[in-house]
């Protein structure tokens, strides 16, 4: 048996190999500095850096030890805006005060995280002096955002970003009446959640040499007629791809025509959206709109018929001769959904009436990731749906009822599906989940209530499934800080790393709640704590030593604590 100090006389494929089974943070924490052949062998992983989901301890080392050695290496770096609150001054200055572009030389992809729209507006202007940013990816910006904050986005930089993105966990945004005709031509990918489609004809000021444009827009239809858009918008020549997804508004035929009009050179288009205009499901309609450079379309389109019988049975004839299209009939909400097929946009969101109306096979959804199934009254909707999306990522499933239980009925149990590529699973309601676990071998971050969990832990082959693989848990809703589930929850889940409870009542005292989730995981992984609940003032004066003294975590110690906005944070 070879003895740990010949790990590195290892070939670098090996090396690279028992790497591929660790955070990058692990990695570098474990074996970067111990010579320099293992530096020159894990170099690959110095140049996408993500710092989350690790101990403080790991993390302060990173940055205080690595990140001066390795900044000129790192071409993608994901930066946690929560990070600024918690972290000590000497780490945010390094992060967050100074200038990013003096610690990443060569940066070209800046991921930022869990940024306030208040805080991200100051720190847009430490984005400066960076000779290789190209793209700067947001994800899960809250708050209320300012209308300058696009434009100051937009020009970051020095105005030499040519990506901007933001998921669809991010908050909309509103675009300043002041624009006076500014545009910000570097800016050739854009994906953006606007508050008002009326926003449109300034965005396209904004972006006019834009070749990819993904447009989120989650504003509800209200009871005027008004147009969302009109005929006078500015013409995107250089626009190869663009997809819209506003699935609360009521679109018309005319308004689609106007946005198709301004886009000359489009290649591909996706629209998911919704409609109760016959002329957008109509295909002799919809052909003399496309722009004659279009090669590709992919739609979701849920078309709302008026209630009565004839026209119910009138609809199901649609059909089409040039893009293969699914009709599935919602008949609760007196609607289809029309998709085409293969449907390739990234996410969905179906309803669980659907689920044995949908064509056998899984290729013809094979590009979705995101996945959200809402109004399901049986865990037998969520299977024979999940039979055709294997490359998910995330899913969110949401029970009608969210008081009654959802077991898998027998007749579900033999069918045979698989999610190899499933990361993220969120429940709304309460679901035997193991036979989504059992297919899903690479979940590691569950978002749960409490009543759920409690019925999750109670089934011992899902706990078995449990254990080794959750790395982050989320329960919220939690009803009873006397309950005993805490200790079942920390023998079961042996690798959880990040903890967060969210109180159903928000103003109930935790200072014992925490104590007693600390010290069960005493001798266990280090693991960040988030709680929301009151914390006694009198502990809020010296929250480190209040800690410090009444658990086992010493003076010594690396970590970190804070109280703000009812939320208790530790980082340990």
């Amino acid at each position: 048996m070879r003895s740990p100090a010949s790990f590195e006389l290892f070939p670098d494929e090996i090396i690279l190999c028992v790497c591929q089974y660790l955070r990058e943070a692990d990695v570098l924490y474990s074996l970067y500095n111990l010579n320099s052949r293992l530096n020159t062998t894990i170099t690959g992983y110095c140049r996408y850096l993500n710092l989350m989901s690790v101990s403080y301890k790991q993390f302060e080392y990173a940055v205080f030890h690595v990140l001066p050695q390795i900044g000129s290496i790192v071409r993608t770096f994901v930066l946690n805006g929560n990070w600024e609150t918690i972290i000590n001054n000497e780490l945010s200055s390094i992060l967050f005060v100074s200038r990013l572009s003096s610690l990443f030389p060569n940066l070209q992809r800046l991921i930022v995280k869990w940024f306030t729209s208040e805080r991200f507006l100051s720190f847009v202007d430490t984005l400066q002096g960076f000779s290789q940013l190209m793209e700067l990816d947001i994800r899960f910006l809250r708050g209320n955002t300012a209308g300058l904050l696009l434009q100051k986005i937009l020009s970051a930089n020095n105005s030499q970003l040519s990506i901007v993105s933001f998921d669809q966990d991010s908050v909309d945004l509103d675009i300043s009446d002041e624009i006076n005709m500014i545009s910000y031509p570097n800016i050739q990918e854009l994906i953006i959640n606007l508050t008002f489609s009326k926003l449109i004809p300034c965005l396209f000021v904004l972006i006019p040499n834009v070749h990819r444009l993904h447009l989120n827009i989650d504003e509800l239809s209200s009871d005027s007629k008004s147009k969302l858009i009109d005929s006078n918008l500015s013409s995107l020549v250089y626009l190869t791809i663009f997809q819209l997804r506003s699935i609360n508004l009521f679109w018309t035929f005319d308004e689609i025509a106007y946005l198709l009009k301004a886009m000359p050179s489009l290649q591909r288009l996706g629209l998911d959206m919704r409609t109760d205009d016959k002329r957008l499901v109509t295909e002799k309609d919809i052909m003399t709109i496309l722009p004659a450079s279009l090669s590709k379309i992919d739609f979701f389109i849920r078309y709302y018929f008026s209630k009565s019988k004839s026209d119910v049975n009138e609809e199901r004839t649609f059909s089409s001769t040039h893009i293969p299209v699914a009709c599935l009939l919602d008949e609760p909400r007196h609607r289809f959904l029309i998709h085409s097929i293969p449907y390739d946009l990234n996410s969905a969101i179906l309803t669980a009436s659907i689920s044995r109306q949908m064509l056998s096979g899984w290729k013809y959804m094979k590009q979705i990731k995101d996945l959200y199934i809402y109004d399901i009254t049986s865990t037998a909707e969520i299977i024979l749906i999940l039979q055709h999306f294997r490359r998910l990522r995330t899913l969110t499933i949401d029970a009608k009822d969210k008081s009654e239980k959802l077991i898998v009925p027998k007749e579900s149990q033999s069918i045979d599906f698989k999610l190899p590529f499933l990361k993220q699973i969120e429940t709304s309601g309460i679901f035997e989940l193991f036979p989504l676990l059992n297919v899903a071998p690479n979940v590691d971050y569950l978002i749960v209530y409490f009543d759920c969990l409690k019925i999750l832990l109670d089934d011992e082959s899902t706990c078995h499934l449990l254990q080794t693989r959750i790395v982050r848990l989320n329960i919220m809703d939690w009803i009873d800080i006397e309950s005993e589930l805490l200790q079942r929850i920390s023998h079961v889940f042996c690798s959880l790393r990040h903890l967060v409870i969210t109180l159903k009542d928000a103003t109930v005292s935790i200072d014992e709640f925490v104590l007693k989730i600390i010290s069960l995981w005493k001798g266990k992984t280090r693991i960040s704590i988030d709680v929301t609940g009151v914390l006694s003032e009198e502990i809020c004066k010296n929250l480190r030593q209040w800690i410090i003294d009444h658990s086992h975590i010493k003076t010594e110690d690396s970590f970190t604590v804070e109280y703000n906005e009812n939320w208790f944070d530790l980082w340990f």
